[in-house]
């Protein structure tokens, strides 16, 4: 109780935090971006799925409320890449966003997701689907959708996904130890499945930059109610000799501190990162 928990409350917490179990309400549309830049936003151990012939990755997003067996009830919204790791192919997230407390530090510091605080709307009229996705006030991404196809449930599906463990050193240099590579063995059992056409549209928000994403086509849109398990399959720890994993954990783990306000005192003394919505930097 209280500040010192005994050892049989920490026996419970254990065993209930893990594996992560939810159910999902979800709306989702695939689509295609371009080669070279999964290629760019991809850590190098990761491979793009999709065409390279063709130039294309695939990728996917989705609005989504949440309740969990373990972190309470949430939205959320995500975009993802497909890749592989080896002979393993699964999914790479560039933008997470989720509403509730636990489930943003739990998935952070537990999971090693990139969990950032935001928001997330589902609306249904018939056939007609919205959803809506926002941070710090900004809609990173919208999604419309026409779902008319038959019900396919009930239907499981397998899958991976893969999220890279790692925190800043405390001294604010590389990282706090060498990343870990988390991969997930992923069960969705579908009650609800059903597929229509649809359309993706980013917002702009300097802080979780998905309109950076380019969208070459579009493919199909889902809407979907399903139960989730989803064990850990295994830990890797990776190498990173030339420090490069940092690369892909500020602006998109964390917000990067640079387009942050700066006491007025300390304008100036240090170099910062191009604000893409301000040319003033000396000004902040």
């Amino acid at each position: 109780m209280g500040y010192r928990k005994t050892q049989e409350e920490v026996e419970r917490i254990q065993k209930f935090m893990g594996p992560a179990r939810f159910t999902g309400q979800e709306l989702g549309i695939s689509f295609k971006t371009s080669w070279e830049f999964a290629r760019d936003v991809l850590p190098p151990i990761f491979e793009p799925v999709g065409s390279k012939s063709d130039g294309t990755c695939d990728a996917y997003a989705l609005a989504a409320n949440y309740q969990s067996a373990y972190c309470g009830r949430f939205d959320g919204g995500i975009v993802m890449l497909f890749c592989k790791y080896g002979d393993i192919e699964g999914y790479y997230q560039l933008t997470e966003i989720m509403s509730a407390g636990l489930a943003v530090s739990s998935g952070r510091e537990m999971l090693g997701e990139i969990k950032k605080e935001g928001t997330a709307r589902l609306w249904k009229d018939g056939d007609q689907y919205n959803g809506s996705v926002e941070a710090r006030g900004l809609t990173l991404f919208e999604i419309d959708a026409q779902i008319t196809g038959p019900e396919q449930a009930p239907k499981t599906v397998k899958s991976n996904g893969f999220d890279v463990k790692m925190f800043p050193h405390t001294n604010g240099h590389g990282l706090q130890y060498p990343p870990l590579l988390n991969i997930w063995d992923i069960t969705n059992n579908f009650s609800s499945y059903r597929e229509g056409t649809g359309t993706l549209t980013w917002g702009h928000s300097k802080w979780d930059p998905v309109d950076t994403i380019p969208i070459v086509s579009t493919g199909t849109a889902v809407a979907t109610e399903y139960e989730n398990y989803s064990p850990l399959l295994r830990q890797e720890q990776l190498e990173d000799p030339d420090n490069v994993f940092p690369q892909y954990l500020w602006g998109r783990s964390f917000d990067d501190p640079t387009f942050y306000p700066i006491a007025n005192r300390w304008r100036g003394v240090d170099s910062l990162n191009i604000d893409p919505d301000r040319q003033d930097l000396a000004n902040r």
